[in-house]
């Protein structure tokens, strides 16, 4: 037995069949277009309880809003401070967090008002943020996701994210969708779908089709913006200055 068992660990040395499979191809299927302001720089986007709100950065223009889903109507919005670069959000514990690109700084809101309630300091850049339910998971544009304490924004652990061996770098908005991260590939038409155990890529979404259904005149750029509905299984996603968001329905192909 013992000899079966290690001509077989020499086996998947040499062997690729042994090797972990390739990520999934998923697909899509479009199941309602909808109105998205279309001045917005997307950063980061949730829906949680059936509402759904949205982060927007540059400089001046930064904002965080609570936007009507079907409708895209903004209704209610607080600007940030002119000197900040507003980028991911994501709401826990009845809690919304907010990074800054450069600012080394997240900010902690009050979800109805926006009322600020404190903020905290980290180092390096502030770019995509979700969370399982119990820690914070951000990207700072690299390869690596840092779990944080939503205590004191302590990083727990940093999470490599790769396709096999290949490092997968720009990491962008995220969402935590049935067990597994979902990231937005910045300056691509490509969503990540990430094991939080090993960082390894399990699917790719490539939405390089979506731009081409957005109305004309605008002004659009990259796609950005990742919402996980619970109730229908459903994504809203949208981009920065979109006109429209989507709603999908993942398929694999």
């Amino acid at each position: 037995m013992n000899r079966i068992v290690t001509s077989l660990a020499i086996a998947c040395l040499t062997f690729t069949s042994c090797q972990k499979s390739a990520p999934d191809k998923l697909g899509y299927q479009i199941i309602s277009t909808r109105p998205h302001d279309g001045t917005a720089y997307t950063q980061g986007l949730q829906l949680i309880g059936g509402r759904l709100f949205e982060s927007t950065g540059q400089y001046g223009e930064s904002t965080v809003r609570e936007i009507e889903s079907t409708t895209g109507k903004i209704l209610r919005k607080r600007p940030l401070a002119k000197t900040v670069f507003g980028e991911g959000l994501t709401v826990i514990d009845k809690e919304m967090w907010v990074l800054t690109w450069k600012e080394n700084t997240v900010y902690v809101l009050e979800p109805d008002t926006f009322k600020p309630i404190r903020s905290h300091t980290y180092q390096g850049e502030g770019w995509g943020l979700t969370t399982d339910g119990k820690q914070l998971i951000m990207s700072d544009g690299s390869s690596d996701l840092k779990f944080i304490n939503p205590r004191d924004f302590t990083v727990s652990k940093t999470l490599e994210v790769k396709d096999g061996n290949h490092k997968i770098k720009d990491l962008n908005e995220l969402e935590w969708i049935d067990g597994q991260i979902f990231a937005n590939v910045y300056m691509t038409t490509k969503i990540a779908r990430i094991s939080p155990e090993d960082g390894q890529i399990t699917g790719w979404l490539d939405l390089a089709g979506l731009k081409n259904q957005l109305t004309e005149p605008n002004h659009a750029e990259v796609l950005n913006g990742i919402a996980y509905d619970p109730t229908s299984g459903n994504l809203l996603v949208t981009g920065k200055y979109w006109p429209q968001m989507f709603e999908i329905k993942l398929t694999k192909k």
